[in-house]
């Protein structure tokens, strides 16, 4: 009867280490979960900063290139007022012919020759000026053939884009006059059309936003990249939601009905007018 008492005794040590190993699990545990979700903070972090960084690249690229037009446009400028004034300068020297002077004057040979040799600097300038303003012109058609080519081809990919992504025809022109009433620039519609199926729902975003179309209308070019970036995420929200619903037959409407019969009658392939700013 001894016995007893000594092996409930013994038993009472064995169950205290069991449950203090089971506490030490549930710790170990926790401080597992918390790493795993550290580690996933940690990655959107960095998709984050990764996004950030794109933008910013984006943004200063954009900034960069807009200056350097600017900078070359003024400096084309420059240089034609200078060529110009050059130009009136020696028009006035050459300008002015001497009369033929009196056979009788004792420096008659001098004053002919001076007189000879103005109307042959006249003519050449006149030759010269007619070369440069032929020069000048041919420049100036092929400037606004290149924009014209450009504006052209921005234009028909921004149309295309816009049918890739499901604007219907009145969607479409809707958008475009409301933009066209509030004075787009080229340059903000150049801008815009030349990024791809996104120009078609800043384009959106901008027609039903009128005060931030004129904002951005207006912006110089360091800020307008910044402005892109930020409409580019706003478009985001105009885009369709991808369904997984299955496509229905493609034999709806009889035989021989065209379901695309009647639309994108303008966006389809025929040109449209998309205003002075497009």
């Amino acid at each position: 009867m001894s016995e007893a008492p000594q092996n409930e005794t013994n038993d009472a040590p064995e169950d205290v280490e069991l449950s203090s190993f089971e506490t030490n699990d549930s710790v170990v545990e926790s401080e597992t979960t918390t790493q795993v979700e550290g580690e996933s903070n940690q990655q959107v972090d960095e998709v984050e900063i990764a996004k950030q960084k794109a933008n910013d690249a984006f943004n200063k690229q954009y900034g960069e290139k807009k200056q350097l037009e600017r900078e070359l446009k003024v400096q084309q400028e420059e240089n034609a007022r200078f060529q110009e004034a050059e130009r009136a300068r020696q028009a006035a020297l050459v300008g002015n012919i001497p009369d033929m002077p009196d056979p009788y004057d004792d420096d008659f040979d001098e004053k002919s020759r001076e007189r000879d040799a103005a109307i042959i600097a006249k003519a050449n300038f006149d030759a010269q000026n007619q070369n440069y303003q032929a020069q000048l012109q041919q420049q100036q058609q092929q400037t606004a053939q290149a924009q014209q080519a450009k504006a052209q081809e921005l234009q028909t990919a921004f149309t295309a884009n816009a049918k890739k992504v499901g604007a219907t025809d009145d969607e479409f022109n809707s958008v475009i006059k409301t933009l066209n009433v509030g004075g787009i620039t080229r340059e903000a519609a150049d801008a815009i059309m030349s990024l791809g199926e996104d120009g078609y729902f800043i384009a959106k975003h901008l027609a039903a936003n009128p005060a931030e179309a004129h904002e951005f209308n207006t912006m110089n070019p360091i800020l307008a990249g910044a402005k892109l970036v930020e409409l580019r995420q706003k478009a985001g929200a105009l885009k369709p939601r991808i369904s997984n619903t299955p496509n229905p037959g493609d034999n709806l409407q009889g035989r021989g009905a065209d379901p695309d019969a009647g639309q994108y009658k303008y966006i389809g392939g025929s040109s449209i007018d998309l205003g002075s700013g497009w």
